[in-house]
């Protein structure tokens, strides 16, 4: 488990796992709500938002060239002032 405390707010965590190559949540599934991701009448599993919101393979989205990332995020902005590239 990797936990950010150092962000500014949920907005610029999320930024981070993407970038990082840590998240693993289907872009359609946040923010919503159970009824709202599985079809009313779909049969009931144990397990009913594994399919529908959970990635195989991160979503990797690059924001700032100047915080740690999976690839290279040199054609992003900066979010520090006088920030330098990461990679």
């Amino acid at each position: 488990i990797f936990h950010m405390s150092w962000t500014h707010n949920k907005d610029n965590k999320l930024k981070f796992f993407k970038q990082m190559g840590e998240w693993y949540l289907n872009e359609k599934c946040v923010g919503k709500t159970l009824g709202e991701i599985v079809e009313d009448g779909a049969e009931a599993t144990e397990l009913p938002l594994v399919e529908p919101c959970c990635l195989m393979e991160p979503e990797i989205t690059c924001y700032y060239s100047d915080k740690p990332s999976k690839t290279t995020c040199n054609g992003s902005p900066t979010i520090d002032k006088g920030g330098k590239p990461f990679w």
